[in-house]
Order: structure tokens, then sequence, then C-alpha cells
């Protein structure tokens, strides 16, 4: 396995990845908890770690995806690990993970969200735990739009196309909901119709999103839950009769070989542990996206504000 600082400084990484450092325990996780009148006992238990090699996350960055990584962050160091992050795209942090310059992926949608990046970059990660399940993809129209708009058939039909925003704004062209969207074109037919799918950053497609529904516009919106739109707007899913879109995923933390080989068996167990489900990740994304956390204060506080299922997480059966 490569020397992660000589990995992440040499210039054809530098120019995608965001890379951050940081070293020591979280303080303000752990004032909060004792604050909270958290038992001597499990806070003792925190302090684990014996390996004093870093613990090298990927976070895929896309903002839901970033505050189950800040819970994750907070967990490993309140076990008294260090964590560094590298960030970047489905198609750039995922051929990272395939050639074990990261020790953990989060997070992973299988078997059909991420399983073709899993195949096409030989990843032999394996998964700890379920973060969460009932993880989709679909797409939806603002509920202020006609009821006769159920289905991504009716996209199709000339009166409706006639009222539609015809550019269909995706994410990055590594993703899930990218792919399956491109399926969807051409699956049902909508460049006949006169569509066009795009696309480009989260932040492109949370503009086009935010400025369609301001101007009351007839705009598409490919997406998925969690996801916090689906908690700031009213969202209606479109009906997928040829079955594009896959049965549900579960969400789980991936980790190397290696890295259930060389940390200690109490850090794979609490990982192992951690559950959140798609509701807290919503309301974890909605925090960060709209009343402005970042997202390592959103999942402090989300985390603050449900301390006995982290106390779950933290306190061994055994």
């Amino acid at each position: 396995m490569n020397d992660f600082n000589n990995f992440s400084s040499s210039s054809s990484r530098r120019q995608f990845l965001k890379f951050v450092s940081i070293a020591g325990t979280s303080a303000a996780f752990s004032v909060a908890l004792q604050g909270r009148n958290t038992p001597n006992a499990i806070a003792n238990s925190l302090k684990t770690a014996s390996n004093n090699s870093p613990i090298r996350m990927g976070v895929v960055g896309l903002s839901f995806y970033r505050v189950v990584g800040g819970v994750v962050q907070n967990v490993l160091e309140s076990l008294g690990h260090q964590v560094e992050i590298t960030e970047g795209s489905h198609s750039e942090i995922f051929p990272i993970l395939g050639q074990e310059d990261l020790d953990m992926l989060v997070a992973v949608w299988l078997p059909n969200g991420h399983g073709p990046l899993f195949e096409e970059y030989d990843i032999q990660a394996t998964e700890l735990g379920l973060l969460y399940d009932d993880a989709r993809f679909f797409w939806g129209v603002p509920d202020y739009l006609p009821n006769n708009i159920k289905s991504i058939v009716d996209l199709a039909r000339p009166e409706v196309a006639a009222q539609m925003n015809q550019v269909i704004q995706g994410i990055g062209s590594g993703a899930g909901i990218t792919r399956l969207s491109q399926e969807v074109m051409s699956r049902y037919n909508l460049e006949t119709a006169g569509y066009e799918f795009r696309t480009g950053t989260e932040q492109d497609w949370v503009d086009a999103f935010d400025q369609g529904v301001s101007a009351e516009n007839g705009i598409i919106i490919p997406l998925w839950q969690p996801q916090y739109l689906n908690q700031a707007y009213e969202i209606r899913r479109l009906n997928d009769p040829l079955g594009v879109f896959p049965e549900p995923d579960s969400c789980s933390l991936v980790v190397t070989q290696d890295f259930r080989d060389r940390f200690p068996r109490n850090t794979l167990e609490t990982l192992n542990r951690i559950t959140l489900g798609v509701e807290a990740v919503t309301e974890m994304d909605y925090l960060t996206n709209v009343e402005g956390l970042s997202p390592r204060e959103a999942a402090t506080r989300w985390m603050e504000q449900n301390q006995a299922l982290v106390q779950s997480w933290l306190t061994s059966s055994s």
C-alpha cells in the first residue's frame, strides 16, 4: 500500500482532491457527551486506540455523505484515533479505494448504486455495519405542478413537455443517479420529446431546482433519499413503469482488509454498531444546507440530541 502523504501530495491527485488532516480527539463532542451526564464508564471507554497510524477516510463529495462522514469522524476521534479525510467525486474517490490508498469510504450504496463502480475499479473492500437502508433513486417534480404529471411517461406527452423546463440538471458523471438518469432518457425517449440531461456539480443541480421552484416552473429533478431537498420542498415522486430505477439499496461503511488487520477489534465493533437511518441523514443534511452548519457541526448536533443511540454504539455489549 502506498504512503498516504506521498499519494496526497502528487500533482495529479491534488488537482481534484480536498485533503484535510485532523489530529487528536473531538473535544467538542467529548465535552458534549460529558455535559449530558454521560456515565464515567462510557467516557472512559472512548479512549481505546492502540494503533498510532491515522485512519485514512474517504468521503464522496456530496453533502449527505459529508454529514455521515462527520458522525464517523466524531466516533473515531472519540476512540482516540487520528483521522485524515480525502474528499472527491464518485469518479475520483472510487479508484483510490480500489488502489487501497484509503482505509475506509463513507459511504457505499449496494448492490445497485455503487455496484458498477466496485466492478469497474476491482474494489476488494468489504461492508462494515449498516448506516441506513431504503436508499433509493427517483425523478421528481414540484408538487405544485398539475396532478396529471404522475409518471416519467407523462413527461413525453406534448402537452406536458410544453409546460416543462426541458433541461434536466444532474450531478457528476460518476454518480449512480447520473447513470440511471441517462438510462431514463433513453428508455423513455425523452430526447425525442425535446429534453436534455446535463451533468454538473452539486451546486449546479441545487441551483437549477431552487431557481425553477422560485419561478414556479415545470422543473424536473433527478433525486435520491436521503437528501435535504426532500425535507425542504414538497416533491412528487414520478412513477417509473419501465423499472429503470432499482429496488432500494443499503448504505454501509466499507473498509479494506488491511484496516481490519491493523486496527483494534473495539474500533471495528464500534463502527459496526453505527446506525443512522434515512431520516437522520436527511435531518443533518438539512442542517448543513438550510441552517448553515458545517457537516461536522450538523453531525455533532445530531449526536448530542440522540445520545442514547450514540452511547449504544460506544458501549460494548461484552
